[in-house]
């Protein structure tokens, strides 16, 4: 027994129907918007160098992998680092004086980071060693 030839066309359109519809139900996932890369957290230690009057270690939490960029605003200088050791933590010496301002932020792969922004006091994980040195 032999199909009309319109039955096979309409197999055929059926066929065409799905594949749309597959791919219209998986493009919307393509083209949904990601979210934001957060910020890193503040510097958790900062402290100025006693070897290099002028110079602070500063380091903190980041991204696993990501590459970090600590900037002085008032000296328009900083430094990138990547952490290569993928441990989430970051350590950069950057020119700065006592109550700069300053901010980090992270890239990993293209998305960039917002910028959290940071007073450039001696600080350890317990806090600042002097709370009122910067007011």
């Amino acid at each position: 027994m032999r199909r009309a030839p319109g039955a096979r066309v309409m197999g055929r359109r059926s066929l065409l129907r799905c594949f749309a519809a597959a791919f219209l139900v998986a493009l919307p996932g393509c083209l949904s918007p990601t979210l934001p890369l957060p910020p890193p957290e503040p510097p958790d230690f900062i402290s100025p160098q006693a070897a290099a009057p002028g110079l602070w270690t500063i380091s903190g939490a980041c991204l696993e992998g990501a590459i970090v960029i600590v900037f002085n605003e008032r000296t328009g200088e900083g430094a990138v680092v990547e952490d290569r050791d993928r441990d989430g933590r970051y350590e950069v010496q950057i020119a700065a004086d006592l109550c700069d301002l300053a901010w980090v932020a992270q890239d990993l792969g293209e998305d960039e980071s917002a910028r959290t922004t940071f007073v450039v006091q001696d600080l350890t994980p317990s806090g600042p060693a002097d709370p009122s040195a910067c007011k």
